[in-house]
């Protein structure tokens, strides 16, 4: 359904929720790498293996903390 959607989009639309979406990554891993080794309410899993299974797409939660410590380096350069 959200492919769907999408096609409905216009360009500046999806450029749009692209943006939030990295940045609601960008925040669950700030949350998850402050409580990386707590478990979740459930108790089924670690912070840190949630945010992989939610959003690492084969990126660890430690992978994804180096690539944006790096990018923000590079930009600040």
């Amino acid at each position: 359904m959200v492919s769907k959607l999408r096609a409905l989009m216009t360009h500046e639309q999806r450029a749009q929720e692209d943006e939030w979406a990295a940045q609601i990554k960008l925040c669950a891993a700030r949350e998850a790498w402050r409580k990386q080794k707590q478990f979740v309410p459930s108790r089924k899993m670690t912070w840190a293996r949630w945010w992989e299974k939610k959003f690492g797409e084969g990126e660890t939660l430690n992978e994804f903390a180096r690539r944006m410590q790096r990018e923000k380096e590079a930009s600040t350069e």
